[in-house]
């Protein structure tokens, strides 16, 4: 068990409400407009008492909104079927963004950039939404739909989206999770044509460089625009919280699991020491132990890659005291651990938990742990 640590008057403790598959919020996408609003208060009111800032909430899960957009249709998440807006109408996110303001709490909006649709097919898709509109660029993997990111009208499009929600709703920032290129399947995924384009036009760089660089320069074109459209709103992805098997390598490693460099194309330590996000938040969704995967050996690995001194806010596997059932004193030693001194000096200045709705329903008597002994307190961001 970690020594104990002071607790922070000044730290970022957030919670990611994910709306994809109905995972944290609404309960149903056949609730009143009431009902659903009511919903956020409940955890808004959870959030108040246990003194948690600051939200993640999932407002394009797959090229669709949770608010009210001219661009993207509504959610099948919020209504049923896709397209349709609320009835009564209401906007959520600015329903959200009034509410959590006007209890000292934050707000940044969670996209998934190129993630068209959670099923392998067009079923249910609006006309206006990208799969449509782009199909030349939409491609059926796995058991998704996923837009082509070498593709620069899909990345085009994301950053039109991207203006849109910091132009009309105060939101505190703009949030990707580890969704880029798709996990893989086994098969690879069908860009062949996109990629023989760049090729034939002059490109040099190999399939997986130009799939990163692809990434590489959506992410640095986002933390631009996000600072121009409304200044002092935060950039931030939580990427795969392993950057490559065999980092580190040591005690008690060496660090073991899936490549997102290869894998996804993920470059996070690029965007981490280029600067082009304003706090990362690796998903530690492991335990403190194991020796293939450390929670703090992991995340001593990103503190000590933060040449740029940016923000670490490690994001914490809550979810696990179900799934793999962990004890909820696990999460706590996490945060300790996250609170070190030696960790904060390097900028390890909060946590993110996913996911809400296990405060929303104190699995396991986690929120009256919180309470009680991890956020006694209220802290600024």
């Amino acid at each position: 068990c970690p020594a104990a640590v002071e607790e922070p008057t000044t730290e970022f403790r957030a919670v990611f409400i994910a709306t994809a598959w109905n995972v944290d919020w609404p309960l149903s996408s056949s609730d009143s407009s009431s009902n659903q609003q009511q919903q956020l208060i409940n955890y808004l009111d959870m959030m108040t008492e246990t003194n948690m800032n600051a939200i993640m909430f999932q407002v394009r899960p797959c090229g669709d909104a949770m608010y009210s957009s001219t661009i993207e249709p509504w959610s099948k998440y919020l209504t049923g079927t896709q397209g349709v807006a609320p009835d009564p109408f209401y906007d959520p996110l600015s329903y959200l963004v009034t509410e959590a303001h006007s209890r000292g709490i934050e707000v940044h909006a969670w996209l998934n950039p190129y993630r068209a649709n959670l099923a392998p097919n067009k079923d249910g898709l609006a006309p206006n939404h990208m799969a449509n509109v782009y199909p030349e660029y939409a491609y059926v993997y796995s058991n998704y739909v996923w837009m082509d990111p070498g593709a620069d009208v899909i990345v085009d499009h994301l950053v039109t989206v991207i203006e849109d929600i910091l132009t009309r709703y105060a939101v505190d920032g703009i949030h990707f999770d580890d969704y880029f290129y798709p996990y893989p399947d086994g098969t690879d995924f069908p860009d062949s044509s996109t990629y023989n384009e760049y090729v034939a036009s002059g490109g040099s760089l190999s399939l997986d460089d130009w799939r990163r660089d692809n990434v590489n320069r959506m992410v640095e074109r986002v933390y631009g625009v996000v600072h121009s459209t409304r200044p002092g709103a935060k950039f931030s992805i939580s990427p795969f919280g392993i950057y490559r098997p065999g980092h580190p390598d040591g005690m008690p490693g060496p660090i073991a699991g899936l490549d997102p460099y290869t894998e996804l194309f993920a470059d996070a330590k690029l965007w981490l020491q280029s600067g082009w996000i304003d706090f990362l938040a690796p998903q530690l969704y492991w335990e403190i132990e194991p020796p293939a995967q450390s929670y703090p050996v992991l995340l001593d690995w990103w503190l000590d890659a933060n040449t740029a001194s940016r923000h670490i806010y490690a994001a914490n596997g809550v979810y696990k005291i179900v799934d793999n059932d962990w004890p909820v004193s696990e999460i706590e030693n996490q945060i300790a651990i996250s609170r070190d001194a030696t960790r904060r000096s390097k900028f390890s200045l909060g946590n993110v938990l996913y996911s809400a709705k296990y405060f929303r329903d104190n699995t396991k008597g986690i929120t009256d742990a919180f309470q009680a002994r991890v956020y006694t307190l209220p802290a600024t961001v």
